[in-house]
């Protein structure tokens, strides 16, 4: 084999296992604000796509049989990080002033990483039968240009969303409608992996990409419609009781000393 033969397959692959690590990247823009984020991020899916690989590899090399038993345990790790992402930040959703803490932040950013990146756990077994007849050294080095193929990706993906960001929306207050739509997409599009890690690595479904992605946006949806619901409705109850409190305090008669014009 060439060493043009041998950075293809390498670049192949890391583009195979690292679309949606880009996808999520896209999702997860408006999170990853601060450099610290950013650098858990892009380290984070970086590593595990260099080093997930490598140990499928070597559990097919020396035919251990690990992974059956851990997926469904990692499956359902990751949904559950995502959901009580999801359940955090559709608390507060509608909200004037709405935070995510830095624990939300730690906890999603675990989630997602391991609902992207424990499918290229699986690439590692592939990966015995694309590599026969390398040399040891070219089979090492391409799991670390996987790596740098997927945190060019995400790296790529989230200046995209930044720079769409500034032209969708400078500087200026987003309404209702496109608040709405922005929030549900992101929220999608996360809740997406967590059913993904769920339904592929736990429950041993295979439903469609499409799917998935409709049962996500069918429950974010929902969720958040009756979330602002309620949040209206506790609206409206605060200014009742606000109204009722000021009339309370409204003199019951007239002071005998109030002078009455004739």
């Amino acid at each position: 084999m060439s060493a043009v033969d041998f950075i293809c397959a390498s670049l192949l692959m890391g583009l195979g296992v690292g679309v949606d690590v880009a996808a999520a990247t896209f999702a997860r823009a408006p999170q990853l604000k601060a450099m610290a984020w950013v650098l858990l991020w892009v380290i984070g899916v970086s590593l595990t796509h260099t080093l997930f690989p490598m140990l499928g590899y070597l559990l097919t090399y020396f035919s251990v049989n690990a992974l059956p038993v851990l997926t469904p345990v990692i499956g359902i790790f990751a949904f559950l990080c995502i959901a009580l992402y999801l359940k955090n930040e559709l608390k507060d959703f509608a909200c004037e002033e709405q935070q995510t803490t830095q624990e939300q932040q730690l906890l999603l950013t675990c989630g997602v990483i391991l609902a992207v990146s424990w499918d290229a756990l699986w690439s590692g077994p592939a990966k015995s039968a694309q590599v026969v007849g390398w040399p040891e050294s070219w089979v090492w080095f391409s799991f670390a240009i996987v790596g740098v193929v997927v945190a060019l990706l995400a790296i790529t993906s989230l200046l995209l969303a930044r720079h769409l960001g500034k032209l969708v929306n400078p500087g200026k207050t987003p309404g209702f409608a496109a608040g709405w739509l922005c929030s549900a997409v992101q929220y999608t599009v996360i809740g997406y992996f967590g059913v993904l890690a769920l339904c592929r690595y736990s429950l041993n479904l295979d439903w469609s990409w499409w799917q998935l992605l409709l049962l996500s946006a069918v429950v974010v949806n929902a969720v958040m419609y009756l979330r602002l619901l309620k949040q209206s409705a506790d609206k409206r109850c605060r200014q009742k009781k606000h109204h009722v409190g000021r009339y309370r305090h409204w003199p019951s008669a007239i002071p005998a000393d109030m002078p009455v014009n004739r």
